[in-house]
């Protein structure tokens, strides 16, 4: 057994994981069983196992009802997995032998128990060739295949902009030549990666004889990527190719902002989203956190989602009519992938009926919105439901338990469920014609799996039994017997259930082989009703939390009146204070200094959030708003150790502002909160100073930067485009109130003893650290003896 386990699991790409069958358990054995008996929190035992070195072999198994489950939870832990069912052996009777059935990787897998219905799931491969990197990603879910190319040193942004759970490069790829990226690794043979390997992949693929309908043309870095992985793909399914991929798509990286990882957990992006989030559709859902996570760089795009916002937004009963058809389509896109692997349920079809039937309702709805609007337009264009789908499904496919294929669909399945129904019929009067014949009063007729039909009798009258009664099995109160007019019904009765079984799986294969040639009418249809998914939810959020339409411009610069953290307000019980904002070239670096918890992080995060929503297309929480593109939105926020990487707070923050300081343009919004402070105060305060000259002479971006280094608010005397502001508190006696309020000036104080007092430290510590507070006051620093 171990000699064909090691032989199948040299046939799987490195670090995957093997269950092997045996019996009704799926077993793992060695540094297999180590890994899974650790992820799983199952029991890790051992076997005699002869020349195994040390004598006795791991090994950690699951039974077979709850591997689906563990193979989930391996897959979203970032394993790969692979699975070797038993199957009968060819040349030797009663023998079984192995075979891989499935081979499942973070990136690849489309099974809902394993998605997230509201994230994408994306896999991803990069070819670096002459300066350039091809980037290609695909959603295996969905069929979303994409990729771009650009110069060498953007390829961690481009992984970045995708955010995949697994990334596939070239065998043998030392480690210290990939980029750094949260997802899993996998490899794939060197040779798939390389442009002519690619290029007759993609072709094989697409059926095409050239690659330039594509946008491919020239393009080798990208036609090596994408070529890899489509062969990756293939490889996973034993060369059979990803059929839901029906086009590639070439993207711009200019048409989109790229947030780093660090942007996204600053600003919040996944608290962001629950707050605004009013889809009614999985698709609408992966959509509006795509489109959040690369919001658009080119103004006309952004007026265009504006427009069709507004044509929603100011309307109930239009925009309400549209979401309640919206509710009732399932996951379209996901399903026509399951379609096209021929493994879509019944559920999945009759599913795929009610998304049909509700586009027509959904585009009457949708008519007099889409006048006002070119993008709703377009749209509602893409919404043809593809000919005979849903007719097919209708006269096919039943609703009802415990049938698959509708009665009057086929005549032979007729015949045979009628064949199989009166064998159950002949069941009930055999049992009471023997009970006549006998008068055995006990007698009964039964089934079980594994020993099939039998009469059994009471142990008071077993005695009484006729001859020809075949004593098959004892039980404590009673006794089973067979009849040969029995045997032979239970043959003719097994073989019309099977051939039941055996019609309706031809049918059901038939049905998907015919939906099959819909899918990418399918897919299309899903992008359209995501959009309008999106862009509905845009306008339910901006009716009912107030929100405002920004006018997005080509110029410089950031003006906003009355604007509101969106997460923060949400989530406050007392009214939210709102502030205004204006950044532009005479004010592109703001010193913003006042205490803890007066409202300057909020702040900074509330002008980053608002230019972020608004180049989504989204409206924003403010009462108005004119906002110039900005090209990248970068913050340095908090301070965290990275103790699993060895860099401390102080490194993670210096390597943060070294990305602003070398990816910002004077087009980027540049968010600083609290820079210096992992280090000692005149360190980190010339670091601050430094930071903050540079952002202003060199890059020119648009700048917010909160400090408590109060000596950062001289630059405003030395700089032509600084400007102080300050989060304004009020004294009341020895107590301070927080106003919220940012407004121009700067602030002296951090009033640090006082949050240090609201935060519940022992009155006695509190008190003794104004005295000291007060004496470096006077004495300085240098000066002071404690």
């Amino acid at each position: 057994m171990l000699g064909r386990y090691a032989e199948l699991k040299a046939q799987l790409p490195p670090g995957t994981i093997l269950f092997y069958q045996v019996g009704t358990f799926f077993e793992t054995f060695e540094e297999d069983a180590k890994r899974i008996s650790q992820a799983l929190s199952i029991r890790l035992t051992s076997r005699e196992a002869a020349g195994y070195d040390g004598g006795r072999v791991p090994l950690a198994g699951v039974p077979g009802h709850a591997l689906q489950e563990h193979l989930s939870t391996l897959l979203r832990k970032g394993y790969s997995v692979a699975v070797a069912e038993q199957r009968p052996h060819p040349t030797k009777p009663k023998q079984f032998t192995r075979e891989v059935t499935q081979i499942l990787t973070p990136g690849t897998v489309i099974e809902d128990n394993v998605l997230s219905a509201g994230r994408a799931n994306y896999l991803a491969a990069f070819v670096v060739r002459d300066g350039k990197v091809g980037v290609a990603v695909v959603e295996a879910s969905t069929g979303e295949f994409t990729g771009t190319e650009v110069p060498e040193e953007q390829l961690a942004a481009e992984l970045e902009r995708w955010s995949p759970r697994e990334l596939v490069v070239p065998e043998r790829t030392a480690a210290e030549n990939l980029p750094k990226v949260r997802a899993a690794v996998s490899s794939a043979p060197r040779w798939t990666f390389e442009p002519s390997a690619g290029e007759q992949a993609l072709k094989r693929h697409f059926r095409v004889s050239g690659l330039k309908g594509f946008g491919l043309d020239g393009r080798p870095a990208l036609v090596g990527a994408a070529g890899a992985l489509i062969q990756y793909l293939a490889s996973l399914r034993g060369g059979d190719p990803p059929e839901q991929v029906v086009a590639f798509r070439p993207y711009d990286p200019g048409s989109g902002m790229v947030l780093d990882e660090a942007t996204r957990r600053n600003l919040g992006l996944d608290e962001l989203i629950e707050t605004i989030d009013r889809t009614k559709t999985p698709m609408g859902q992966r959509a509006l956190r795509r489109w959040l996570e690369r919001p658009l760089l080119e103004v006309g795009r952004v007026r265009q989602r504006l427009e069709a916002v507004d044509a929603l937004a100011g309307d109930f009963m239009l925009r309400e009519e549209v979401r309640e058809h919206l509710g009732g389509i399932p996951d379209v896109e996901r399903i026509a992938t399951r379609i096209v692997r021929l493994s879509a349920s019944p559920n999945d079809l009759l599913s795929l009926k009610g998304a049909l039937e509700a586009l027509g309702p959904l585009k009457s709805a949708l008519g007099p919105a889409a006048a006002g609007s070119s993008l709703l337009s377009r749209v509602l264009g893409a919404m043809e439901e593809p000919k005979g789908v849903r007719e097919l499904v209708e006269a096919a496919i039943s609703e009802e338990s415990g049938e698959v294929i509708k009665p009057g669909y086929s005549e032979e399945l007729d015949e045979a469920r009628d064949f199989r129904d009166g064998a159950h019929e002949w069941l009930t009067r055999f049992e009471a014609a023997e009970r006549l014949k006998t008068g055995l009063k006990t007698l009964k007729v039964g089934y079980r799996d594994g020993e099939g039909y039998f009469i059994e009798v009471g142990g008071k009258e077993a005695n009484a039994v006729p001859e020809r009664y075949q004593h098959r099995k004892a039980l404590k109160h009673n006794a089973r017997y067979v009849t040969v007019e029995l045997k032979e019904h239970e043959s003719r009765m097994l073989g019309a259930r099977d051939e039941v079984e055996r019609l309706e799986r031809q049918i059901l294969s038939e049905i998907r082989a015919a939906v099959k040639e819909a899918a990418p009418e399918l897919q299309k249809i899903a992008r359209a009703v995501a959009v309008v998914d999106v862009i509905s939810s845009f306008a339910a959020a901006a009716s009912e939390l107030r929100y405002c339409r920004p006018e997005v411009t080509e110029e410089r610069g950031i003006r906003i009146v009355g604007g509101r953290h969106p997460v923060v307000e949400h989530n406050l019980e007392t009214p939210f204070v709102p502030n205004d904002s204006e950044v532009d070239g005479d004010s592109r670096l703001q010193i913003i200094t006042g205490p803890n918890m007066a409202g300057k992080s909020v702040y900074l995060r509330q002008v980053a959030i608002i230019c972020l929503l608004a180049q989504t297309g989204s409206y924003v929480p403010a009462d108005g708003a004119t906002l110039g593109v900005v090209d990248r939105i970068f913050t340095r926020v908090g301070a965290e150790d990275r103790l699993a990487s060895g860099e401390s707070t102080f490194m993670v923050e210096m390597t943060e502002a070294a990305s602003i300081l070398n990816g910002a343009t004077e087009r980027s919004l540049v968010i600083l909160d609290e820079v210096g402070r992992g280090t000692s105060t005149y360190d980190g305060m010339s670091l601050a100073w430094a930071i903050a000259e540079y952002l202003h002479d060199d890059v020119q971006s648009l700048t917010l930067f909160a400090t408590h280094y109060h000596e950062l608010t001289r630059l405003a005397e030395m700089l032509p485009g600084c400007r102080n502001y300050k989060a304004s508190v009020e004294e009341v006696g020895a107590e301070i109130v927080f106003l919220h309020r940012i407004e121009e000036g700067a602030e002296s104080s951090s009033y640090g003893v006082h949050v240090a007092r609201l935060a519940g430290l022992p009155r006695q510590v509190t008190d003794r650290a104004g005295e000291i507070l007060a004496r470096l006051e006077a004495e300085g620093v240098k000066d002071f003896a404690g």
